[in-house]
């Protein structure tokens, strides 16, 4: 799936698919032609220009840094030390991201311990969790990796080869996206307004569609933060994207919390208000990623040129969508049709049947899965975010996108693996320092914990679904990822509305589980396939090296079960919220500790590319 273009030769590669076909030269082909010059243009850029020059992407000619002005590039390909340096440049640009993730994903469980403790585990808090799904997961879709995947390689090749051009496409994708989206919210408004008026509902399922109407505006929002910050990342900044979700979360304890112990309103009342700072915040997010961008982009009005572009973009931007979003479509289709009935017609069935779920069922997987989501934000979508748009400069120098695709491979499992298993081990106690108060009871931390422990596993998996779905996506291959992912949506109801049935919120999450590994597994699988040459991905340096973390993740458990088993006199299982605490604390500080010598032992490499700022060697050219 690479294709190589010497900027003295025509274009030529291996691609699977090609054979049989036959050769295009630039005499016979103009898209050939402009395939060879846009090689041209990208050799143009390696070496020592390449290593600095996304600072200077956009600005005018007279600004450029020295290695740039008045020097004309050598052609000839990249080599390992540019290589390294702009590898070591997005884990550098992901350490940044996943800080200020870091900070956000804070405040969010600050945000959901004082959400969840208001409104309860019951029938008013599973109604706040299903209309909160609606923009939380435009957020998630939109926010982290769809539209950005689809958006920044059009930009990027934009920008360097002729600013003009890449103001006026991101100008008209802009206008575009603003008023498809409004008209878009502004129906789905009246239908949700028709719905609640119209269609006999319970109480809880009312209260639902208010707080969603009020939450509506926030996704159009959201999808423009999402374009403003995929410019940004062309531009090498990843700062103000990656600190705009705290402002949602700043919005939505200010609401929160002032309703409930400021303007001591009951707990309706309060969420409605917490509703409104989610749409308030949408604003504010916008704001902020455009102040950020007035130096870096002239808008404009005339858009001539722009539409084909743009019309690429948008074609892309479906199935990436549907890809990016498998998870995402699946969690909502399962809180609306699934969640949502026994709030909407009781749990009365006929024939004398019990639905399996209560009316606690959504505020327990909602809770739940923000414990999850937490390491999964910090660091696999931050990873994955950091390493697209090098991924995406890199589609046509094969050894180079190799060695960024595996680092990117061996990182998301470095850390997911340890996720995963400590946040399985440290469920109960995590939920209840979390959640355990108010309106929470310990019998809804003890379903909370069992949810979280069915969930753990997407955190490896999602982390390497994400690194691998824009893997694909910067060679411009939107059309397998879509595929698997149109295949593990219904794979994963289907596991969901199956094991419901005898484990009941429990069931809904290992079904989400089953079919995310499903869908990691494939796209490693095909990734294999498709990336021809006896070069491959997952070579025998990164398999060997993840099982080595493996092997870190088992010795880790390992200890806390011994010391866990050794301090059962001494420290009980816990029943007050400060036991929780204090047992979760040293487990995590036990856990962090292990595994962190035995990484620095085994897995010097992966330690050295997250701590280390100086170029390193690649994996795959001469380093291990």
């Amino acid at each position: 799936m690479f294709r190589s273009c010497s900027p003295r030769t025509q274009c030529s590669g291996p691609w699977r698919g090609d054979e049989g076909r036959a050769p295009s030269t630039p005499a016979q082909d103009p898209r050939a032609r402009g395939k060879c010059r846009a090689a041209r243009v990208a050799w143009g850029f390696s070496g020592a220009a390449m290593t600095r020059g996304h600072r200077n992407i956009g600005r005018p000619r007279g600004n450029l840094t020295s290695v740039n002005r008045g020097e004309r590039p050598t052609d000839g390909p990249t080599t390992s030390t540019d290589r390294d340096a702009s590898s070591n440049r997005w884990v550098g640009h992901a350490r940044t991201f996943a800080a200020l993730t870091l900070a956000s994903r804070v405040l969010g469980l600050a945000r959901d311990a004082i959400i969840v403790r208001i409104l309860g585990a019951g029938g008013l808090g599973s109604a706040f969790a299903a209309a909160f799904q609606f923009p939380n997961t435009f957020r998630r879709l939109f926010g982290e990796g769809a539209l950005s995947a689809a958006f920044i390689p059009e930009y990027a090749q934009l920008v360097e080869r002729d600013p003009v051009a890449a103001a006026r496409f991101s100008s008209l994708t802009l206008g575009l996206l603003g008023a498809g989206l409004g008209g878009a919210t502004l129906l789905l408004g009246g239908m949700v307004a028709l719905a609640r008026w119209l269609v006999p509902l319970g109480p809880d399922a009312q209260n639902a569609l208010l707080f969603l109407l009020m939450m509506l505006p926030y996704m159009p929002l959201v999808c423009v933060t999402a374009l403003l910050g995929g410019m940004l990342q062309v531009h090498g900044r990843f700062a103000a994207q990656a600190g705009a979700p705290l402002i949602l979360n700043v919005c939505m304890i200010a609401g929160g919390a002032g309703g409930a112990f400021v303007l001591e309103l009951e707990p309706i009342r309060t969420g409605a208000l917490i509703s409104i700072s989610v749409t308030i915040a949408g604003v504010a997010q916008t704001l902020w990623c455009a102040w950020d961008l007035r130096r870096l982009v002239k808008w404009t009005r005339v858009v001539k040129g722009a539409w084909s572009s743009t019309r690429r973009m948008l074609l892309r931007m479906g199935p990436v969508v549907l890809s990016l979003g498998a998870a995402q479509v699946a969690t909502l289709i399962e809180t609306w049709v699934i969640v949502y009935w026994p709030l909407a017609w009781g749990r009365d069935l006929p024939g004398g049947a019990t639905y399996p779920l209560d009316d606690s069922a959504g505020a327990v997987l909602y809770s739940a899965q923000r414990l999850y989501q937490f390491p999964l934000g910090v660091f696999g979508i931050a990873l994955a975010t950091a390493v697209f748009p090098l991924l995406a400069r890199q589609a046509n120098q094969r050894d180079a996108y190799l060695a960024t695709l595996r680092r990117g491979i061996r990182l998301s499992l470095f850390i997911g693996l340890p996720a995963t298993a400590g946040i399985m081990w440290v469920a109960h106690d995590l939920c209840a320092v979390v959640y355990l108060g108010g309106r929470v009871s310990a019998q809804d931390v003890q379903q909370m914990s069992t949810v979280l422990i069915a969930y753990g596993a997407l955190i490896a998996t999602y982390s390497l679904i994400h690194v691998l779905t824009r893997a694909f996506y910067a060679l411009g291959d939107t059309r397998l990822p879509t595929r698997i992912s149109l295949w593990t949506i219904p794979l994963g109801l289907v596991f969901g509305a199956v094991l419901m049935w005898p484990l009941r919120e429990t069931g809904l999450a290992l079904g989400s589980s089953l079919a995310a590994l499903v869908h990691a597994t494939a796209l490693a699988l095909l990734a294999q396939a498709r990336l021809s040459g006896t070069d491959r991905p997952l070579d025998r340096t990164t398999i060997r090296a993840i099982g080595r973390c493996a092997a870190g993740v088992l010795v880790m458990l390992a200890t806390l079960a011994a010391g866990r088993w050794l301090l059962r006199h001494a420290m009980p299982g816990p029943t007050t919220w400060s036991g929780h605490a204090l047992r979760l604390a040293i487990e995590c500080g036990a856990g962090c500790a292990v595994y962190g010598v035995f990484a620095a032992i085994w897995c010097r490499a992966e330690l050295n590319w997250l701590t280390q700022r100086s170029p390193q060697p690649v994996p795959g050219s001469g380093g291990g």
